[in-house]
């Protein structure tokens, strides 16, 4: 009697305690009968269609160069402002990237240098960026381009210094001036402000077919330390910057700070 009252007094303790976990579990742990193995499901941008209008450019690399840096366009400074469904690509004079249809999302790529050509990937990466606006006549998205030119160059193995040697001797100053003054800002700005950029595009007053930077507005979203640096660097280029870009177009928007 006194072994068995002994054994008892020991079990009990455990009973108690086995009990009490199995409590928590009940209440706290979901029923494991229904936990299942989850879907993830990768994150997809969509792709635009590429459609070539000379035969030169009808290549399925030209199509993958375009699709791809589409979407690393976005990864670096966020969606385009209107939803590109269709590109269109063909040879002309003037290189450059317009609207067609905003309904549609259509929009054209016109390239002046051929596939063969050294300077054909830089061109056309540059027009990738301008499908994020194409409505932007700015000189700090004109450098923009140009320096998102050189990143897909880079990102792809192709070579870039052909064009730095270019600008680098004063040939077309508008374009090498604005790269070389965004190629700066970035460096100071930083990734996080420089994909809020475009976010600061407004309608030309002028003419609202056309939009501009905000540069006080983009500069304002900045902490105190980086806008001094930036607005220093921007300070730098912009009376070089200015008049090459009134020469280039008159259409061009090109805002220098606010003086404080």
């Amino acid at each position: 009697m006194i072994l068995i009252q002994v054994m008892l007094n020991f079990i009990r303790p455990k009973l108690l305690f086995t009990i009490f976990i199995s409590l928590l579990i009940f209440l706290y742990i979901p029923n494991l009968s229904n936990l299942k193995p989850q879907k993830v499901s990768a994150q997809f941008i969509s792709s635009p269609k590429v459609n070539a209008l000379d035969d030169s450019l009808n290549n399925p690399s030209i199509s993958s160069f375009i699709k791809s840096g589409f979407n690393y366009s976005q990864q670096l400074y966020g969606e385009p402002r209107i939803a590109v469904k269709q590109i269109n690509l063909r040879l002309h004079t003037t290189p450059l990237a317009s609207l067609d249809n905003a309904n549609k999302g259509e929009f054209t790529i016109y390239l002046s240098r051929k596939p063969s050509e050294y300077a054909f990937h830089g061109q056309l990466g540059h027009e990738i960026f301008h499908l994020l606006n194409a409505q932007l006549l700015d000189c700090y998205a004109e450098g923009m381009a140009t320096v998102f030119a050189e990143k897909m160059l880079t990102r792809n193995d192709l070579d870039w210094s052909g064009w730095e040697t270019y600008f680098q001797q004063g040939s077309e100053p508008f374009y090498g001036l604005t790269y070389f003054m965004m190629k700066e800002v970035s460096e100071t700005a930083g990734s996080a402000n420089m994909s809020r950029l475009l976010d600061f595009a407004v309608d030309n007053k002028a003419n609202k077919k056309w939009m501009y930077i905000d540069i006080d507005g983009w500069l304002s979203s900045m902490s105190d330390l980086v806008k001094i640096e930036v607005e220093k660097v921007i300070n730098k280029y912009i009376s070089q910057v200015k008049p090459v870009v009134k020469s280039k177009n008159n259409m061009f928007t090109c805002l220098a700070p606010a003086k404080n």
